[in-house]
């Protein structure tokens, strides 16, 4: 895993595909790798700190760290001994966990950016069609009602419900906090609980406002608070 900026540039190999469908190959077998309009997502810097104010001016504050992993070996493993395994592809993955550092220190987000062969279906037991590459964002905030819908999100409860494939370069929401305006914000409504979800007190969020490139700008809880991005 390398730590730090997700800026990063392309991994050395040779390219038989064309950068916007975010495929190529590589010793043999395809290698699903980020493109210009993926990395919009991933322009958080290891270290970087996102400020949300309510109005009685109290702040929670998280803080970035980076996982980045580029052409990442995805095999297929005999009997369970490594070095029979087989190398199916390459692709590229990126975490994003943003803790909150605030007096109260304790929870926060967690986002994954990845490429792989895109779903025929919603569903992941639909199969994929291994000639495309797909866009994926997933993500669960620990502060967030999120919901169950468990076939669509990636975390249980809390989960961020992204857009999929191409939805995730638009059309986007735009939103005008302090006097700033963000022009690509997905918002995160969450949804009723389930029974096997724990019960959230009135300052559990409700509503999450991201923003492609800025990241997090909005937060509204379950009593109506709101918190907004002090830039």
């Amino acid at each position: 895993m390398l730590l730090g900026l997700v800026m990063f540039g392309h991994t050395s190999c040779k390219k038989e595909g064309a950068e916007d469908l975010g495929l190529s190959r590589a010793n043999g077998v395809y290698y699903y790798h980020f493109t210009d309009a993926d990395r919009l997502w991933l322009q958080t810097r290891q270290g970087d700190e996102w400020r949300l104010e309510n109005t009685s001016g109290y702040q929670r504050v998280y803080r970035a760290n980076v996982v980045s992993n580029l052409k990442a070996e995805s095999r297929k493993t005999s009997m369970g001994i490594p070095s029979f395994s087989k190398l199916l592809n390459y692709y590229d993955l990126v975490y994003l966990y943003l803790n909150r550092v605030d007096s109260l220190n304790k929870g926060g987000t967690t986002l994954r950016f990845y490429r792989d062969a895109a779903m025929l279906t919603n569903l992941n037991s639909g199969g994929y069609n291994e000639h495309v590459s797909q866009f994926y964002a997933e993500g669960e905030n620990s502060e967030f009602v999120g919901n169950t819908d468990l076939i669509s999100d990636y975390f249980s409860c809390r989960g961020m419900k992204f857009p999929r494939g191409a939805a995730l370069n638009g059309p986007f929401q735009q939103l005008t906090v302090r006097g700033h305006t963000y022009h690509e914000v997905v918002a995160f409504i969450s949804t009723a609980r389930g029974s096997t979800c724990r019960a959230l007190p009135p300052a559990a969020l409700q509503e999450l406002y991201y923003d492609r490139q800025a990241g997090l700008v909005r937060m509204v809880s379950q009593g109506g608070e709101v918190w907004e991005r002090v830039l």
